[in-house]
């Protein structure tokens, strides 16, 4: 009875392992078969080969019903009798080997259904496995959308959410040991697929990633899931949110706040400014530039646009915001054939970016002969294509090189895509950049100013306006960096802050940027009238600050460094308090090295 059972337990132990065998990657599985063959033809000629040639001698038929034989041997036929009675086979070491030969040859022929029956318990494993542990469900998954969550998948249960069964995606989740859930429940986010998940209460956490290309199909998701999630009584503290394609403003309703339920932590972005900030990151402005012995930059900062939809328009807002730099001037030529139909949003919502900056937009494509003259007129540092086509772009790109060739003064050719930046010929994708980790600076820079428990819990409480701004005052470091020429890891080790007339220049240099930010966020300088009528109003009480005007976006320190003593002084004297503008610029540059060492 023990020897029947143990017979019964290896028979399942090795069968289970040759179905799970088939359900590795596609290279894996191919070096499996080919070692199967190899040892399943072997042992067929070899057996029978021996057997009947022991029996009947050598003869041309013996050759023939040996290969007949062995051939046989796939569809799962043997002859054991062939070699029963030869002295070979009293072992039964070669017996076992006999079998082990049938066996593989016949797994090999049967290997298509039995990886659909090794999928299939793989996938109820993998089901099963999605009960424990934290879990990162991403929705309208693709290879491509799938990278963009990065480490944040590593050990976790992942759940692949998509429109339809997709064979690529399918096989990227094996890969990645997750579970597809094409269609049916799964699209609609309710309380049975959580059910079946296991997400309930407050046991696990929940990252969510709806990361399509779609961004009206990812925040309906968002928002069913999130009506699912309530109705399973999952605490906000162990949910989060990110958001693709949905600026940070418009999906602040999705995060929890106070007694509005809501996910805990959200992580929204326009993918196109997510391209913008990339290209900043890894081609900056500040870079084509050199710097005196004083931080004052070098020479004017010249770039062109080519495409004003909405790629372009954020790749000019962040060259203005990132190209101010005290010492320096800048100037962008923007060209687009439909640029009297494009210009108008911009023109409404930023007003003073394009009064307060020598921005001049062309309407004209970069085959015109107005845009060769610009080229010819003054060299730019740096040329984005944004024409929302790869091709277009790629074509453009070509032109220019040839046109410049090995100039000296050739610029910078950046080609914005949908899913990153070809910096000259070198590729970056969104996919290779941690888009999450991209805030882990800001959120440093947030809890330095709001002092609260842990740089987390000050992000989660923190408006998507300051979020933003934190976020252009970390992209920035590198240029006051530069500017100081000190590296990061001597600002960390002490060499900080620099001497005080470089530390002015920087304080200058920051100012600029801000101002930028501002500007580039819709806000205009606040006029002396407005300033004067908000002093009445903060002695009535009625605001709280004189400086801001959130609702009617003006700012009285949208003015040069120059007058911002005079603007405290003034506010001070109707407010008793203390403000230091100037301080409040030096400040952000002091700051850098006690940021970067909590970053790290």
């Amino acid at each position: 009875m023990i020897n029947t059972v143990i017979v019964i337990i290896l028979t399942a132990i090795c069968f289970l392992a040759a179905i799970l065998s088939l359900t590795m990657n596609k290279a894996a599985n191919s070096r499996i078969m080919g070692v199967c063959a190899v040892i399943a033809i072997a042992v067929g000629i070899i057996s029978y080969g021996y057997g009947y040639s022991y029996t009947e001698g050598f003869s041309i038929s013996v050759v023939l019903k040996t290969l007949l034989t062995v051939c046989r041997m796939f569809g799962g036929i043997f002859d054991y009798s062939v070699v029963r009675d030869t002295p070979l086979f009293e072992s039964s070491v070669v017996v076992a080997l006999f079998w082990v030969g049938h066996f593989l040859a016949f797994y090999l022929t049967a290997s298509a259904a039995i990886a659909v029956l090794g999928q299939r318990i793989m996938r109820h494993l993998r089901i099963a496995m999605l009960r424990w542990g934290d879990m990162c469900l991403v929705y309208d998954a693709s290879p491509d959308s799938v990278r963009l969550v990065g480490e944040k998948r590593r050990g976790r249960a992942v759940v692949l959410v998509t429109e339809r069964a997709d064979a690529s995606v399918s096989a990227f989740a094996e890969s990645l040991g997750a579970v597809e859930f094409p269609g049916g429940r799964s699209m609609c986010a309710d309380g049975k697929f959580l059910k079946g998940i296991r997400v309930n209460g407050d046991r696990r956490p929940v990252d969510v990633y709806c990361i399509g290309s779609d961004p009206a199909r990812n925040l309906r998701y968002a928002e069913a899931l999130l009506n699912a999630l309530q109705a399973r009584n999952v605490t906000p503290n162990v949910t989060s949110l990110f958001l693709l394609g949905t600026p940070e403003d418009q999906a602040a309703y999705l995060l929890a706040q106070g007694e509005h339920y809501g996910y805990g932590a959200l992580f929204a972005c326009d993918q196109n400014e997510l391209i913008a900030r990339l290209v900043v990151k890894k081609c900056p402005p500040w870079s084509f530039l050199s710097f005196d012995a004083d931080g004052r930059a070098r020479g004017d900062l010249r770039a062109m646009v080519v495409g004003f939809g909405r790629m372009g328009q954020m790749a000019l807002r962040q060259l203005v915001i990132n190209g101010q730099l005290e010492g320096s001037t800048f100037h962008a030529d923007v060209f687009d054939r439909r640029m009297n139909d494009l210009k108008g949003f911009v023109e409404a919502c930023y007003p003073a970016l394009l009064a307060e900056y020598d921005i001049a937009l062309h309407a004209a494509d970069a085959n015109s002969a107005q845009f060769y003259q610009c080229l010819a007129e003054h060299t730019p540092n740096v040329i984005l294509l944004c024409t929302n086509s790869r091709k277009q772009n790629a074509e453009l790109a070509d032109k220019l090189w040839r046109m410049f060739g090995n100039r000296p003064d050739r610029p910078r050719i950046i080609q914005c895509t949908s899913e990153g930046a070809l910096i000259d010929h070198v590729e970056y994708r969104l996919d290779s950049v941690d888009v999450r980790g991209m805030d882990r600076a800001a959120m440093v820079l947030n809890h330095v100013y709001c002092g609260g428990p842990s740089p987390e819990a000050d992000w989660e409480k923190c408006d998507p306006f300051s979020r933003a701004s934190c976020r252009a005052a970390v992209d920035f470091f590198p240029a006051l960096l530069e500017a100081s020429n000190v590296t990061p890891e001597q600002a960390q080790a002490g060499s900080w802050p620099p001497d005080p007339q470089i530390l002015e220049n920087l304080s200058r240099t920051e100012h600029l940027r801000w101002c930028a930010f501002y500007l580039a966020m819709g806000y205009r300088p606040m006029g002396d009238a407005e300033f004067s009528r908000r002093c009445e109003q903060y002695r009535r009480g009625e605001v709280s600050r004189i400086a801001r005007n959130t609702q009617g976006k003006t700012h009285a320190c949208l003015v040069p460094w120059e007058q911002l003593d005079a603007l405290a002084r003034q506010e001070n004297a109707v407010t008793g308090g203390s403000v230091d503008y100037k301080a409040m610029d030096t400040n952000n540059v002091l700051a850098i090295p006690d940021i970067l060492r909590q970053v790290e």
